[in-house]
This record gives structure tokens, sequence and C-alpha cells, in this order.
């Protein structure tokens, strides 16, 4: 069954609102110029199809989170409700488009709003494929999202109607919800505890705050006490809990024995130790220098393991990434390769 849209019927691309600033509408130009979709009436979410969806489609290759969850690369809507606000300006962030926080009585779309635009969006973006060499059956699929990432750009936290927005998502249309988060906003991560997504990921950069000045160059003052707050109520949450270190050289890949303290406070079901990728905007800020080797990435795991419970239980050479369970975890999802990932 197609998910629910609100407004089945297609619309044609509008002209930009007036009330649009000029700043916004430069930065929608350099995006759809990327291959971005801007959704919703008031221009602040976005949908692009992934490189591994693309991959999966055509047989050639998965999204570690499909290796590691079970989540359907073809089958995953990746987007974002905050295209152009994020609290962090991270030097290894390959999206970066010099983020701001949100302007005060921002106009926000709601989440009906912006899931219909979306996956009308992403099926058109996926029509050319039908004429490429994609499997037919598993295109087929794709046009019936299942999966939603909310990961494509900016800070989640910071769209008002968050949790309202999962609920939609997997109560409304059946859907499940991949919500990363950078941390830094407690506040909302607390509301989700009633409205919880599928996964919870908290992405940390860095092991202490110094670290995190260096490496996110924050919007917010002194972020770090939040993110570890944000961290401390991972055990309130009974969906999939995922911390994920972003290694960066020359900035946040040091102190592994420091990062093994952050697992054992936070007590996520999962850690993800995933190497910087020279790619996108970020290279502009960094070099192919900045990334550690797959094998240095195995390495600063393996120190976790030894200094935690944890146990690696998978890894993926081509993403520089290496799955860590808690130790009353059994997680094995390439059994699943499913539809049905994360029942049971």
């Amino acid at each position: 069954m197609l998910p629910v849209l609100n407004n089945p019927v297609a619309q044609a691309k509008e002209p930009l609102s007036d009330w649009v600033p000029a700043w916004m509408k430069r930065k929608i130009g350099i995006v759809e110029r990327a291959g971005y979709r801007i959704v919703g009436p008031h221009k602040h979410s976005a949908v692009k199809i992934c490189h591994y969806t693309k991959q999966d489609i055509r047989g050639k290759d998965v999204c570690y989170k499909c290796k590691f969850y079970g989540i359907s690369s073809s089958r995953c809507l990746q987007l974002t409700p905050v295209e152009f606000f994020c609290s962090m300006n991270c030097k290894f962030c390959w999206r970066n488009l010099g983020y701001i926080m949100p302007p005060e009585n921002f106009p926000w779309d709601s989440p009906d709003e912006i899931l219909d635009d979306a996956i009308r969006a992403q099926r058109e973006l996926l029509m050319g494929f039908w004429g490429s060499d994609a499997d037919k059956e598993k295109m087929a699929k794709a046009m019936e999202p299942k999966h939603v990432a909310i990961s494509l750009s900016g800070e989640p936290c910071l769209y008002p109607y968050l949790p309202e927005f999962i609920d939609n998502i997997i109560k409304k249309r059946d859907m499940t919800a991949y919500l990363v988060t950078n941390g830094a906003h407690p506040e909302m991560v607390k509301k989700l505890i009633g409205h919880q997504p599928t996964n919870l990921y908290i992405s940390v950069y860095g092991p202490d705050a110094e670290t995190y000045q260096k490496t996110c160059m924050p919007n917010v003052p002194n972020p770090f006490p939040k993110v570890m707050e944000s961290l401390s109520l991972m055990k309130h949450f009974a969906c999939r809990t995922v911390v994920r270190f972003t290694m960066t050289k020359d900035f946040n890949f040091k102190e592994p024995e420091a990062y093994s303290k952050i697992i054992s406070m936070a007590q996520p079901q999962c850690v993800e130790v995933k190497g910087y990728m020279n790619v996108g905007g970020a290279r502009a800020r960094l070099t192919a220098g900045n990334m550690p080797t797959h094998d240095e990435i195995i390495k600063f795991a393996e120190i976790l393991e030894k200094n935690t419970d944890y146990r690696i239980m998978n890894q993926k050479a081509n993403s520089r990434v290496v799955l860590l369970q808690r130790p009353d975890m059994n997680l094995t999802p390439e059994e699943v390769m499913s539809d049905d990932a994360f029942t049971g």
C-alpha cells in the first residue's frame, strides 16, 4: 500500500513565495542544482535521492544502515524539515551550507505538508530510473518508501513539531522513522521520550568541550554539556538507540578512552565509529589527509571494545564504519534484509 498522502493530486512547481528572504532563495538555488528537491509551502524542508538508494535499485550496493539495521536502501526516503538550519557548522559536514539558527517566528510547515510533498517529490525524482539498468521489482517498491531517514541536512530538533512529525510517520503512515540529531537540544530529546522514533541516533563529535568548539563551530554556546545531557536520556528510550562517533584526523580522532567513558555513561544499544569522508562541501575545509583509513577505524573500535563491555559486530569498509553492540543485544540485520525491518 502506498504511504498515506493527504493530498495525492500532483502539484505543479510554484515560484518562490514573496515572503522567502533573499538569503534563503540563494541557498535554495544552490541545493536544487545539487539534486535536492525543496518541499513544503514554506520551503524549509528538502529531499534528495541517496547514493545508496540508486545503488540498491541497480543491484550494486547498499547503505551500511541496511547491513547493520536491516533498512532497505531502495525504500528509504532521505529528508530534512530544516534544510538551512543547524546549531553547528561542523568542519567535516559534506552538506554544510553556512547554517544559521531559525529566525524568530519562522513560519513552519505542518508534518502533513512536509511528508505529503516529500513522498511526492521522491517519486518524481525516481521516475527517470525506469529507463535505466534498474531492477524493476526494486523500482516498484522504491516508489512506496518504507523508511524515513530524518538526516539529510541541518538539525531536526530545531523543527518545533518534531514529535508530531515522528508520530505521523510511524502511526499514520506505517513507516519507520530514523532520526539523527547532534544532541545539542536535550529539551527536544526529552519530549521525544513520549514520541519515539524507530531509531534514535545521537552523533558525538568529540570527547570534551574544547574539541567540540574546534570541530563543530557551534551556533549555540558551549554545546558539549547539552550533548551529554541528551546522551543521559538515551536509557529512557525503548527504541533502538545508537551513538555515532564521526572521526576526523587532526580534530577529534583521539583519546578513545575518553569516548569509552561516554559510551559507558549513555549505554546505547549500538555504537558506530565512522570515518570522515572527503566529499561534498567538506572539501572546502578539509582534505583527504583528514580521513582515517578503515584499518585505523577498526583499531580505534578495538580500543573502545577493550575499555567497555561492547563488542564489535559488523563493519563496512567502503563506508569506513564499524558497529559495536551492547552485550545484551543480538542484532543480526543481514538475516532480516526485508521490508519488515524493526518488527518483532
